[in-house]
Formats: C-alpha cells, structure tokens, sequence
C-alpha cells in the first residue's frame, strides 16, 4: 500500500460520515473542541474550522449556523474582533466537557467495579425527554420511571427537580440478568464492530509506513474521535464479568488508542501551521494532554 492508497482510505471515512444522514455538523465541532481545542486554551478561530470542516466536505454555510447554534445552546462564546469570529467554550460548555473527555481519552476499563445508582424520574412533563436522552447515554431502563446507571456513566442529572437517586448493589440474582433486563447491548456491540472494520485498514497503512498529509491526518483524527465518542459515550462500561465474552468495546478502545498516536505527529504539524485564536497560534496543549490514552 502507498501513501495515495491510504488517501483513499481517508476519503472512504469522509464517504461514510456523509452516508449518515442528517449530518450533525454542531456535533463535529463539539468533537473538535473535545479533541484539538479545549487543551490548548479553549479559544479558536472559525476559520480554521471551515478549513478543517471543509476539508471533509461541508461548506462554509453550514459550519457557520452549526457554531451560532453551539453559542445560542450556551455550550460557545463568540468573540468578535473586526471581522473575525473567534469561538471559546462557555463555562457550561467546560463543566460539561470535563466528564466526557475523561471517558473518551481513557485507554483502559476501570479496574474496579462501578457502583450501580439507581434514578426515578419525577412525573409530569419532561419525562420522557429526560428518560431518553438518559438511554441514549449509556443507561439502563428497569421500567417507565427507572433508570439504572454506574458511577462510570455521564452525569445527566444534576439539577433535574424531583429527581430521586438510589445507590444500589446486587443483593439477590445473576449479574448477567439485570444486564439482561437493563441494557440493550447488542445494538451497541454491533456499532463498536463496524468501527473497527472502518478504523483498522487506516491504522495498519499507517504501521505499515504509509504517510498522510497533514490536513488529511486531521480530518481521520476527528473523524476517528467522532466515531468514538459516539460510541463510549453510549458505553454504559459495566464490569467485564457483567459482559459477553466477545463484548467488541475493548478492542475499539485498543484501536482508537493505536490509531491516535500514528496519527498524532501530522496533526500536531496541522496544528501549529493552521490552528489559530485571538493571540495567534493555539497555546501548547495540556500537559494532561499527553497522558490520553495512557490509563
């Protein structure tokens, strides 16, 4: 394989974020902040990100009402110097992204067993939402009104009134039963195969001496996040003697570890080169930066 092969390989990752459709262009941002601009001070311009977004096929347009819904949410501030737009997380926006960075970036499963919390939902309107945003985000469903959930799952219910919680142990039973009942596994392990068939001719071009530009190692490093994030965030990471024994999320984790850093070189070149905020070149990264995937 040569470097031109593995060009089409990037190009066959841009194909399949196209092939879902809607295309979520708010929640590629949300990746790349994640990814290249929270540790390096939280603040970029938007025209690296057209240039970055662009690279992958969405146009200028659509990347500008993505980052006006982010700051109308409340996840951005926009800064506006002149005619340039410059984008920092809020202070929402931080608080939030603290647990999820934690559960993308960690290589490997906690070696301890999560406790279980059980949550009941109030009555009345908002429910459902709450309930399904909940179920969408790694928690198990043990009837209409509760939900089970681990100290490993993002936090979703910090300020919901009449909210009640419960922490829990197994007293009576199987494991594998409330896994049974709670949790819809296989959909998840289904996405978590297709993954690494996705990922996995890439990482092993790349160890195999291939090279990528550096705009082209971007677009695969938040295009593989991407697709991660999707996935782990919807993990609800139960004890591994509480899964299949052919359960694919380990693998996926090893992968994306691999993969992150082949591909890391190029992009720190990408980044020094094309990255910018209001004081210039983005700010070194995080020195929790270089520990990703490393516990």
């Amino acid at each position: 394989m040569d470097d031109g092969d593995a060009r089409v390989l990037v190009a066959g990752l841009v194909d399949r974020l196209h092939a879902h459709t809607p295309l979520r262009v708010w929640s590629l941002i949300v990746t790349i902040f994640g990814d290249t601009v929270a540790p390096r001070g939280g603040e970029i311009w938007a025209g690296t990100l057209q240039e970055l977004l662009g690279a992958m096929r969405i146009d200028a347009a659509a990347v500008r009402a993505a980052l006006s819904r982010l700051a109308r949410d409340g996840w951005l501030d926009r800064i506006k110097v002149g005619r340039l737009s410059y984008y920092a997380l809020s202070a929402d926006g931080r608080a939030a992204f603290g647990p999820a960075l934690a559960r993308v970036y960690r290589r490997n499963r906690p070696g301890v067993s999560p406790r279980l919390h059980l949550f009941v939902l109030p009555e009345g309107e908002g429910r459902n939402g709450v309930r399904d945003q909940a179920l969408k985000s790694g928690y198990g469903s043990l009837g209409a009104s509760v939900l089970v959930g681990t100290s490993e799952s993002v936090p979703l219910f910090r300020s919901e009134g009449g909210l009640l919680r419960l922490d829990a142990e197994l007293a009576q039973g199987r494991p594998e039963e409330l896994v049974a009942r709670a949790f819809d596994l296989e959909p998840l392990a289904a996405r978590y195969r297709a993954f690494v068939s996705d990922f996995t001719p890439l990482a092993e071009a790349l160890e195999g001496g291939v090279s990528l530009a550096d705009h082209e190692a971007m677009v695969a490093r938040t295009l593989l996040i991407h697709a991660y994030r999707r996935l782990i965030l919807r993990d609800p990471v139960l004890p591994d003697e509480w899964l299949p024994d052919d359960w694919p999320g380990e693998a996926a984790r090893a992968l994306t570890a691999r993969l992150y850093a082949l591909l890391a070189p190029p992009c720190a070149g990408w980044i020094a080169r094309s990255a910018r905020c209001r004081d210039g070149e983005l700010p070194p990264p995080d020195p929790e930066d270089g520990f990703r995937f490393s516990n």
